[in-house]
């Protein structure tokens, strides 16, 4: 049994999007139409922090303790937000890189997808910049996740997904066996292997580091998965969001489906994730709400 607690978000229009836990327990919310970051403090305080104009911020990841890195498409940079607002601005180097997915790795670097130009972005531990081509052509370089100095990415369009190893590593991109399958969201997991996404084609997949790809078809096939994160239970497995069935879903490293209904919320759209501290899946519906599921 499960248990859904829902926390609607002002402004209730603000496309609540993508979602990070930070270690001091807060739950971090990109709202994408309003240009703002959302804060929830473990006590249920909520601060709404705007990044200014023009601002369009896509996904977050935990930074710190207190902070998050916000990818910023309309801003062309990626942000570092922290409790009382933006703390530094990184520019992308290329006009219309789109910045869309990002991740921060231990070594105090991060890694962020450029949507628009088939790049991948370095941010070094002194703030310097480095582009590097993915090889796709047109792919839409989407989510972003990292494993020590192994990075995995997926490329909607060009329907691979990608692996790099070291900073200065060329690209290796694993074709999907269903063709326009439209990878989205990425997660790896403890064998270092990645786990992601196939919102057109109605599935989970998973690929090793040698290519190996293997696909688990949902049962329904129009249901459009779209992020996914690791489930911090010592089973394993992997937590996704269902944006076409209004789902919570839940895959086991064998392939087993199970799901949670989010219907009873009043709300629809689900597309950001996260785990908890406490093992809590937080969920943002880009309808006005963030859901607390309890399993």
């Amino acid at each position: 049994m499960s248990s859904l607690a829902v926390h609607p978000l002002d402004p209730a229009d603000g496309g609540p999007y993508s979602v990070a836990v930070t270690s001091d327990g807060a739950v971090w919310c990109s709202l994408v139409h309003a240009g703002a970051v959302l804060r929830r403090d473990p006590d249920g305080s909520v601060v709404v922090l705007p990044l200014g104009d023009s601002s369009q911020p896509a996904q977050v990841a935990a930074a710190g303790s207190d902070s998050v890195l916000v990818a910023d498409m309309a801003a062309n940079a990626v942000l570092l937000v922290g409790p009382t607002g933006v703390l530094r601005r990184t520019d992308a180097p290329s006009p219309g890189a789109q910045p869309y997915g990002v991740t921060s790795l231990h070594d105090g670097t991060a890694w962020f997808t450029e949507m628009g130009n088939d790049s991948l972005g370095r941010i070094g531990i002194l703030g310097g910049v480095a582009e590097f081509a993915t090889g796709t052509l047109d792919g839409v370089v989407s989510m972003v996740a990292a494993s020590g100095d192994s990075l995995w990415f997926t490329a909607n369009q060009a329907n691979v997904v990608g692996y790099v190893r070291g900073a200065d590593a060329v690209p290796a991109l694993f074709p999907l066996p269903t063709s326009e399958a439209g990878p989205v969201g990425i997660v790896v997991g403890d064998d270092g292997a990645a786990w992601f996404t196939e919102i057109l084609a109605g599935q989970i997949g998973r690929v090793d580091r040698g290519g190996r790809v293997v696909e688990h078809p949902l049962p329904d096939r129009h249901s459009k998965p779209h992020a996914i994160v690791r489930d911090a239970r010592p089973d394993g497995g992997c937590w996704f969001t269902l944006w076409g069935s209004n789902e919570l879903g839940h895959v086991t490293l064998d392939g087993a489906f199970s799901f949670v209904s989010l219907a009873e919320t009043g709300h629809e759209e689900p597309h950001g994730l996260a785990v908890g501290v406490d093992g809590t899946v937080w969920v943002a519906m880009e309808t006005g709400a963030l859901v607390a599921v309890t399993v």
